[in-house]
């Protein structure tokens, strides 16, 4: 009997462990034909030895959409899994193929007035159905919503997306004396601070002004007031302007981080001395003191014009001079992972202008952006301000380079970890606004760059 009894449970042992053996064969062989993609969960990010735990706990998924099929080599991390969606996107929206080239551009923009209020409906739409995953934000510090009544317009900056030429249109027309006294001033494309704006027509700055007035001014209706430009910017056409989360991250490198070309983040307490103290590799061991010092030398000689700094070979806080790319990546993904909010040049548009909780009319962006431009001016009945915005958007830093070429020339120094925590850091965005976060190419064809 003891025999029959273990004969029977052994029997029974084994035919579990065939059965467990033959599912993981089955869902080995299904995982190996099928290339839809799966998450990688992210539960920390090392980044020059310092290990980041994401917001577990503040609601921020920190998992990418990742192909299964990703082939490793040598010579880049880049995909080879031929169904999956690809940076740059080849839509209608990048390259629209129902211009008449022998007609002249306002008037195609005007034939096709319809056709692309299809495309700007597609987009409200794509964005309503993302909403559902994402995350809403309190009012923030960085709230930037500005409203200007006469032409009925609410505007949300996106910074290295058009904000500049946008900035430049409502400045001519609120602020001449202070568009032309730049103008004067200098022999490049007038240039108009944010600040002078946000004083009269930022949205939180007005709020402010009108509950101080009312404790100021007792017989001002302070609650008539703020419920007048509530309703005022509710009824207004509110509107963005997006970008490729990759291209933008480009231009604001390009911009603000290669060689030092802006002063912006040159501060002693800046995030290029952030980006040294924390990224920056060097062979030789430092004293606190002395790389504190070694730092400084090369901020200093940040600030000066490129013609007058002189390098000192044996300060790596000079070679290069200025962030590298990657080190830039490496700060901004941190910073995600850390909870810390983000600079106004690389935060999240979904954040930043709060796109579940504003109701949007319009969306333009950076790819069709003369098209949108008119649309949306048109829809105002102000197409005749068009030649005042047409044609004054581009990064003087990258005007007449291929933006894909250089998406591809950065992007191929990072290695694959880094690029699945930005697509984490931007996925809202990514979803958002319709953009692809995902490469297909092997080799970069663009190495020459």
């Amino acid at each position: 009997m003891r025999c029959m009894w273990r004969c029977r449970t052994r029997t029974k042992f084994m035919m579990i462990t065939t059965l467990l053996s033959l599912l993981t064969l089955l869902h080995w062989y299904n995982s190996s034909i099928n290339l839809s993609p799966t998450t990688k969960p992210r539960n920390s990010v090392t980044t020059q030895g310092v290990t980041y735990k994401p917001e577990s706990n503040k609601g921020v998924t920190q998992s990418v959409v990742k192909p299964e099929t990703i082939k490793q080599d040598s010579v880049s991390w880049l995909y080879d899994a031929p169904n999956i969606k690809i940076y740059p996107s080849v839509t209608e929206d990048i390259l629209p193929d129902y211009f008449d080239p022998d007609i002249d551009q306002v008037s195609q923009f005007e034939r096709y007035h319809n056709r692309t209020q299809a495309i700007i409906d597609k987009r409200l739409e794509t964005l309503e159905k993302s909403c559902a995953g994402i995350r809403r934000y309190v009012k923030h510090e960085q709230d930037f919503i500005f409203y200007f009544p006469e032409l009925r317009m609410g505007w949300c900056p996106v910074f290295k997306a058009a904000s500049t030429n946008w900035k430049q249109f409502f400045c001519k027309i609120y602020l001449p004396d202070v568009y032309d006294e730049w103008r004067i001033k200098t022999d490049q494309d007038p240039y108009c601070p944010l600040g002078e704006l946000m004083t009269d027509y930022s949205v939180r700055n007005l709020e402010i002004k009108l509950k101080q007035q009312s404790k100021t001014q007792p017989e001002f209706d302070g609650l008539g007031a703020l419920s007048d430009l509530r309703s005022g910017l509710a009824d207004s056409v509110k509107f963005l302007t997006v970008r490729h989360p990759y291209e933008r991250l480009v231009s604001l490198y390009t911009n603000k981080f290669k060689d030092c070309v802006s002063r912006m983040y040159s501060n002693p307490d800046g995030a290029m001395v952030k980006i040294f103290q924390l990224y920056r590799k060097t062979e030789q061991k430092f004293s606190p003191e002395e790389k504190a010092r070694l730092i400084e030398e090369a901020r200093s000689e940040c600030l000066k014009p490129l013609d007058e700094r002189q390098i000192d070979k044996d300060n790596p806080y000079m070679n290069p001079m200025g962030a590298t790319f990657k080190e830039v990546m490496q700060l901004i993904i941190s910073n995600f992972m850390n909870g810390v909010w983000p600079d106004f040049h690389w935060i999240q548009v979904t954040k930043s202008c709060d796109v579940c909780s504003k109701k949007y009319q319009v969306i333009e962006k950076f790819e069709t952006l003369e098209r949108d431009h008119y649309f949306l001016l048109k829809t105002l009945g102000e197409e005749a301000r068009y030649p005042d915005i047409a044609g004054s958007h581009g990064n003087p830093s990258v005007k007449g380079r291929n933006p894909h070429e250089l998406v591809f020339h950065y992007f191929s120094q990072l290695d694959e970890n880094m690029l699945w925590d930005l697509q984490a850091v931007y996925k809202d965005d990514f979803n958002a606004f319709g953009y692809n976060p995902h490469f297909r190419l092997r080799k970069n064809p663009y190495n020459k760059v």
